[in-house]
């Protein structure tokens, strides 16, 4: 298999971090400093998710399950049929709205984005092309303005699926934020999941993306 095939069918960009509400397109510069180490952990086990604070969202055709702050927004956003601009197959976000917001936008927030791979991943794959898949996690962040990586990429294994870890911070118009990411190929697709905050509300809010995130569980699917 050559490393092209490997590749996703997406055209990367930051704008896979735009969720709910409109949050606008970033623009500022300067550095996002004083931010805490982010508290998510990549493990094989979810961390303690109490049923009453959070909800489980599941999705049957991209083998999805996570849980989700409940109070919490949500939008869903799908490919049309045919469309082949490498936006995600399938988008998801939810959003504390009444925490942080800038421009009109909600900052703390969780998503997760499916894209299509042109070829079926296993997982001694993620470890062969390890090259390739930091190369298509980078871009997705790439022209977050003053983006700055906190901590080096590093593989992870998430409940059973392996992938790569990226944190690393940006601003929102002149908002310090710090995020983390993870690039989890699995079969025909390959998921993004995002947890970010603002540093205002960075206590608050990673007390429950840390243990949302490291709930995501994705089942083998079917693919064409």
């Amino acid at each position: 298999m050559r490393v092209r095939h490997l590749a996703l069918i997406l055209t990367v960009s930051a704008t896979v971090l735009a969720v709910v509400a409109g949050l606008g397109g970033c623009s500022s510069s300067g550095g996002a400093t004083g931010l805490p180490s982010q508290s998510p952990v990549a493990t094989g086990s979810p961390s303690p998710a109490p049923p009453s604070a959070f909800g489980l969202a599941t999705n049957k055709q991209y083998g999805i399950a996570i849980r989700y702050p409940l109070g919490w927004v949500s939008a869903a956003r799908t490919a049309p049929a045919g469309d082949t601009s490498g936006a995600p197959r399938l988008s998801v976000s939810w959003a504390d709205s009444k925490g942080k917001v800038v421009e009109g936008g909600f900052v703390d927030t969780l998503q997760v984005s499916v894209y299509a791979m042109t070829k079926p991943v296993k997982p001694a794959d993620v470890v062969r092309y390890a090259a390739s898949f930091k190369t298509i996690a980078a871009g997705l962040i790439k022209g977050l303005p003053s983006l700055k990586l906190t901590e080096p990429f590093k593989p992870i294994t998430l409940n059973g699926t392996r992938g790569l870890q990226i944190t690393y911070t940006y601003m929102i118009h002149g908002t310090p934020t710090g995020a983390m990411s993870y690039l989890l190929p699995k079969g025909g697709y390959a998921y993004w999941v995002t947890g970010q905050s603002s540093a205002d509300t960075w206590s608050a809010s990673w007390s429950k993306l840390a243990p949302a995130m490291a709930s995501f569980t994705i089942k083998p699917v079917k693919t064409k």
